[in-house]
């Protein structure tokens, strides 16, 4: 029986893996190879791996995973997870193998929706972000827009002016804003345009322009956008994880989930980690916390025996 599945291999994952590794566990990750910022040319704030291309991150950490003998990897798709009478687990993969295992780190991540505006996916990753806190640098001090169709997107506003006094706000036909957050908006110098955006204009995923419903067209140099987050997993149901009103799941400090033995990190918990560096911290703990509480259980166990 192994020791630990770790479910994903993004950089929450693969740390869990390193720490638990590291620390004698049999560790077998489990990954699709399908990760969310595989359209992403850089990713940024991680201290030593500033600016470094999320395919060499990922191949990079790989590396460091297999140089230890206790930590495996296979690229599958987790189909079920299964608890049984023991307090183990049953892992059924796609390919029909079904793994025993001691404990599960979930650190899938989560799946994105980005607004409903034609030829966005060309531009995303490039010009057009969602993290401020990952590419605000980037576009310091450019002409932006922001298109948002949810409320989430005056948060974002109110971020962006940290980085650009350039910005317009664009609802892509939806009315998102009341009357007091349209006149916040206002008061700091931002356009809202709630017509439907029509195209975007630019070469090479570089954005130069944006078109809306009315012809209007308006020069900008890059952009943002708020997507939708899908952090839906069949496995929450069948083992009764506790999840927050957004449907992430609740963990303590260490990773733990109210089901013994279910470790969750990353944006699985929520959308907080969507930086390298938060995803890969929980990782981190949640590794600590499976290490922790086995020494525990060992030590106990063998000081009762001793009595």
């Amino acid at each position: 029986m192994i020791d630990v599945v770790v479910i994903g291999g993004g950089p929450a994952g693969m740390s869990a893996a390193l720490v638990l590794g590291r620390g004698k566990k049999q560790v077998l990750m489990i990954d699709e190879e399908k990760p969310r910022n595989a359209v992403t040319h850089a990713s940024h704030a991680f201290l030593t791996q500033d600016g470094i291309k999320p395919k060499d991150f990922r191949d990079k950490g790989r590396s460091d995973l297999l140089k230890y003998p206790t930590i495996s990897i296979k690229t599958d798709k987790v189909l079920s997870i299964e608890k049984t009478v023991e307090g183990s687990f049953k892992v059924t993969i796609e390919s029909g193998e079904i793994i025993p295992t001691k404990n599960i780190v979930l650190a899938t991540g989560v799946k994105e929706t980005l607004p409903n505006v034609k030829g966005i996916e060309n531009y995303y990753g490039t010009s057009i972000f969602s993290c401020p806190f990952c590419d605000g640098w980037e576009m310091k001090d450019k002409s932006l827009i922001l298109i948002t169709e949810s409320i989430v997107g005056l948060h974002v506003a109110q971020l962006l002016k940290n980085w650009t006094d350039d910005l317009i706000v664009a609802t892509n036909g939806n009315e998102v804003f009341d009357a007091d957050q349209k006149r916040l908006l206002e008061i700091n110098n931002i356009r809202l345009i709630e017509e439907r955006v029509v195209e975007l204009d630019g070469t090479d995923g570089e954005l130069q322009g944006i078109v809306f419903e009315s012809g209007e067209k308006i020069k900008r140099s890059g952009g943002f956008c708020t997507t939708v987050l899908d952090n839906k997993l069949s496995c929450i149901e069948q083992l009764d994880l506790e999840v927050d009103e957004a449907g992430y799941i609740m963990t303590d400090s260490m990773g733990h989930t109210n089901v013994k033995g279910i470790y969750a990190a990353g944006e699985i918990t929520g959308p907080g980690p969507s930086q390298l560096i938060i995803s890969a911290s929980q990782g981190h703990l949640a590794g600590i916390g499976i290490i922790t509480e086995s020494c525990e259980e060992a030590f106990q166990g063998i000081d009762q025996k001793g009595f």
